[in-house]
């Protein structure tokens, strides 16, 4: 495992990518940007379409990062390199998310029916509109709203670290969808206090991006590109 400190190095690494071609990140995040809203505005399809695909633009961003880190030029159409080269692979990658992201809703869904339904029947029993079923339901419902955050962020979490470095995987060594995203998972939770140092940094930056009207996502998008590719070499070829 790494130095849980190297996490800080990786914002480093993705600001100096980032001011290397200034423009050229911009662009490449709001051509991403751009086309996720408008495949957003298709009912139901373009939400899946959208999950799908997120993988294969990630997959020609990674190679965007590849090419400054070998001082090649990075170009606009490295957001659709990912379509030209491992499209099958990086779909099924983000297919397999998809899955696992409707699975983890389903589980939550379930677990939300069970407690709300025993609520119910608990209130019914109490004696239906009484201050005594109010307050038995309300305590049930807190109760289980407490327990669907916590099973969300338990299931949630290794979900986005199972997607975090598969992409870069996928694209650089050939590893099959599923083994990528494992893969990911793994190297990730064996470097947890790096992943939760990136994760706190990223949810600090993300609140002061915001802020602008949202403009500093301009800035921090394309940072975090360059994150996700530095976190990829000192997990998994250092």
């Amino acid at each position: 495992s790494i130095d849980s400190s190297k996490a800080t190095s990786w914002f480093g690494y993705g600001f100096e990518q980032f001011k290397a071609a200034p423009g050229i990140w911009i662009g490449l995040v709001v051509i991403y940007f751009v086309l996720a809203i408008l495949m957003g505005l298709v009912p139901f399809l373009g939400s899946l379409a959208s999950n799908i695909l997120m993988p294969v633009f990630m997959g020609g961003l990674m190679m965007a990062c590849h090419a400054y880190s070998n001082q090649q030029e990075v170009k606009i159409d490295h957001i659709f390199a990912g379509f030209k080269q491992k499209f099958g692979p990086l779909a099924l990658v983000g297919l397999f998310y998809l899955i696992a992201v409707f699975a983890v809703v389903l589980f939550i869904g379930i677990i939300a029916a069970i407690f709300f339904g025993g609520a119910l029947i608990t209130a019914a029993m109490s004696g239906g509109a009484s201050a005594g079923a109010a307050g038995a339901l309300m305590g049930v419902g807190m109760s289980a709203v407490a327990l669907l955050v916590l099973v969300g962020v338990l299931l949630f979490v290794p979900l986005m670290m199972a997607i975090w470095l598969a992409p870069a995987l996928v694209v650089f060594h050939n590893i099959a969808p599923f083994n990528a995203l494992m893969m990911s998972l793994k190297g990730t939770l064996k470097n947890w206090s790096a992943f939760l140092i990136y994760f706190i940094l990223v949810v600090v930056l993300a609140i002061v991006a915001t802020i602008p009207v949202g403009l500093g996502w301009l800035i921090l998008a394309p940072v975090l590109i360059g994150v996700q590719y530095a976190a990829y070499r000192d997990i998994f070829l250092r």
